[in-house]
């Protein structure tokens, strides 16, 4: 676990800095590879931008086929998967009913070509994402729709082997949306704080794969959503955020000890 300095941005067909001011993309790593995909300014965006930690540059990618903010990315083999998000741009789970997306897309890293695979089985946006054992496990995230807006408490996981979903594992103890990103170490999920239509959460719930059951552990120091969560060694590490969902950032970075 180390700090770098990442040189170099992307810039887009006018010149600009195509990740400048960027609100809510998904990222997953792939070998000594960053992969930042989607997120929004004005518009929702199909950017698909790669890092080299080697090189300390940035490369612009084939674009997204579907342009998404408040999406998930997981990595599986060699393939980067961007899983649902929404098409309006107005912040987490603020889209209108109809604008959450089911789509599922992959990027293949050797062909660089993206693929459509099988959707979500229910349609959300602002959720998060973790790859184990081959298997995607997909949590949380919202669903505007006539009544309003529901934060769900589902989970399901995606197998690429036989492109299909389950939504056989045990959901959320917590329904919430907006966590963003999820750490996976020494076999078990940590799924932090988020948002519920509330103050920010600083509830932390650790996942079990294989025995399928959750625990609570320490809650964050700073309820937050939105943040950076990673693991490196016996360590899990909540950077930034939003304090709360929709109002001051955090520059609040955290380190939970099991």
């Amino acid at each position: 676990f180390r700090h770098v300095r990442i040189r170099e941005a992307v810039r887009d067909r006018d010149g600009q800095d195509r990740r400048s001011h960027l609100a809510e993309p998904a990222a997953a790593v792939h070998g000594a590879s960053m992969y930042v995909l989607g997120g929004r300014r004005a518009n929702v965006l199909d950017a698909f931008d790669q890092y080299s930690l080697n090189a300390d540059a940035w490369t612009s990618l084939p674009d997204m086929p579907t342009p998404r903010a408040g999406l998930a990315a997981a990595v599986v083999g060699p393939a980067v998967y961007a899983i649902g998000g929404r098409v309006q741009p107005g912040g987490p789970c603020s889209q209108e009913a109809g604008g959450q997306l089911a789509t599922v897309e992959r990027f293949d890293v050797t062909t660089e070509t993206w693929t459509t695979v099988a959707s979500l089985p229910r349609a959300r946006s602002d959720l998060a994402a973790a790859a184990f054992g081959g298997r995607i496990y997909v949590f949380g995230g919202c669903l505007v729709g006539n009544q309003g807006t529901r934060f769900l408490d589902r989970v399901d996981v995606y197998d690429p082997s036989t492109d299909s979903w389950s939504t056989a594992p045990t959901d959320l103890p917590t329904a919430r949306a907006a966590m963003y990103s999820v750490a996976v170490r020494a076999g078990i999920v940590h799924v932090l704080g988020g948002w519920a239509g509330g103050g920010p959460l600083g509830v932390h719930e650790v996942y079990s794969p294989s025995q399928d059951a959750y625990q609570d552990a320490a809650v964050m120091l700073t309820p937050r959503a939105e943040m950076g969560v990673v693991a490196s060694g016996a360590k899990v590490y909540a950077v930034g955020g939003a304090l709360p969902a929709f109002g001051e950032s955090s520059d609040a970075n955290e380190v939970f000890s099991p």
